[in-house]
């Protein structure tokens, strides 16, 4: 089991406290390392083809200290703001929209990129974030897009390809089923198995209720914390601070990230994971397990 790999008890609750959408905006970034210099956010993942990403790695560089790995990206979901494939712009391989930008939904990007396109994007991300000087700690997923059937063996193939863990859930038959992935689940349960037992790191729970608004969202952060499980939790959240250039983007998500940089920063909830006993983590540690270091 990972957990034990760590040096951690069974009945420790080990929290990776995750950044998503590092270097979609420059608000992104500066709420994203604000935020991991505060100390309870942990490591994040950066979208590679944003238009901001060159910052990201500017400060990486600067510090590479930070835990950042690169946030797998096969869509590019807002209305008037895009970004492109970095391996390719050839119609053929179906990587982008009329606009000539990556697809605005899961459901899109699926349909049209050819599993051989996304392998393609996926490890030209990852070599981008490499070349422009991140010590990229892990991949995960941008809207879970990378987990389809038709694109995780690629995923998995590139995590094994630079030596990095994948972002990858233990999740149960019920757990798929609320998903609306019942009919895919034995196909996933399957999968799951036999990666473990090949010794692919797998973590054990995943929250990932953090996208809206609350009129006090440190308060329901420490709620969420409350509950977590023993075990080693992935806990996502989407911190950007709030700036004409946010709420252009995203009118509709710009008040929540907000709340997220707000939360993040704030002593309270600091104090919160001390009082609960969490051991926080990030991805630099499964890292340098899967490796021996």
């Amino acid at each position: 089991m990972l957990i034990d790999k760590l040096g951690f008890e069974s009945t420790d609750k080990v929290v990776i406290l995750h950044i998503d959408d590092v270097g979609f905006s420059h608000a992104s970034n500066v709420a994203t390392f604000e935020c991991l210099d505060f100390g309870v956010a942990s490591c994040g993942a950066a979208i590679v083809p944003a238009p901001w990403f060159l910052e990201t790695a500017s400060i990486c560089r600067k510090k590479p200290s930070y835990d950042i790995g690169v946030h797998m990206t096969l869509t590019s979901e807002y209305d008037l703001y895009r970004w492109r494939a970095l391996s390719s712009v050839d119609p053929k391989t179906g990587l982008l929209d009329s606009e000539g930008s990556l697809w605005r939904t899961t459901e899109e990007a699926i349909g049209h990129i050819s599993s051989q396109a996304a392998e393609a994007e996926m490890r030209a991300q990852v070599q981008m974030a490499i070349d422009n000087g991140i010590d990229v700690t892990h991949i995960d997923t941008h809207m879970s897009t990378v987990m389809a059937p038709k694109f995780l063996p690629s995923y998995l193939k590139i995590a094994r390809e630079f030596n990095v863990p994948a972002f990858l859930p233990r999740i149960s038959r019920n757990e798929l089923e609320v998903r609306g992935l019942g009919a895919l689940a034995d196909f996933y349960l399957k999968l799951l198995d036999n990666l473990e037992k090949k010794g692919t790191p797998l973590i054990d729970n995943i929250l990932t209720e953090t996208m809206g608004d609350s009129s006090n969202k440190t308060e329901y952060y420490c709620k969420m914390l409350k509950e977590i499980k023993p075990g080693i939790t992935h806990f996502l959240f989407h911190p950007a601070k709030m700036s004409p250039e946010l709420e252009s983007i995203t009118p509709d998500s710009a008040k929540w990230r907000d709340l997220d940089y707000q939360a993040f920063t704030d002593p309270k909830l600091k104090e919160c994971v001390k009082e609960l006993d969490l051991k926080i983590i990030g991805y630099r540690e499964i890292r340098d397990v899967l490796r021996g270091d």
